[in-house]
């Protein structure tokens, strides 16, 4: 298999798109579920008013680490799948960080380390 191929990066930008799609939607969808959740426990009069400042901590955690690592991820992928030679390097590092999502992210990330660190082969054999 000839990793220098550059469908092998169109196929992981693909992927870089979908898993950081997923992830924006499954933030957007705990964000909808915890402020219905929210809204309807403060019709109780045993609500403590305290709980919704720790939710919005909580997803101001997780935004944070949306902006940190969901959004460049996307962007990151728009540029393989355009052929962007600045992404590669990024991609190589995203590829290393994914290897701590197990499983999908961990295949994920050994294949995009293969990929981008893939010699040419030569041209003389």
């Amino acid at each position: 298999m000839n990793l220098t191929d550059p469908s092998h990066k169109k196929i992981i930008g693909l992927i870089y798109v979908v898993f950081s799609a997923f992830w924006l939607l499954m933030l957007l969808f705990y964000d909808q579920v915890m402020d219905w959740v929210l809204a309807f426990a403060a019709d109780d009069p045993d609500f403590d008013p305290n709980a919704i400042f720790i939710f919005d901590i909580i997803s101001s955690i997780f935004w944070g680490i949306a902006i940190i690592f969901i959004i460049p991820r996307l962007i990151i992928g728009v540029g393989l799948l355009n052929k962007a030679k600045w992404a590669n390097m990024p991609a190589l590092v995203y590829g290393v960080i994914s290897l701590l999502n197990f499983p999908f992210g961990t295949v994920l990330g050994v294949y995009a380390i293969l990929v981008f660190t893939a010699k040419k082969p030569d041209e003389d054999y």
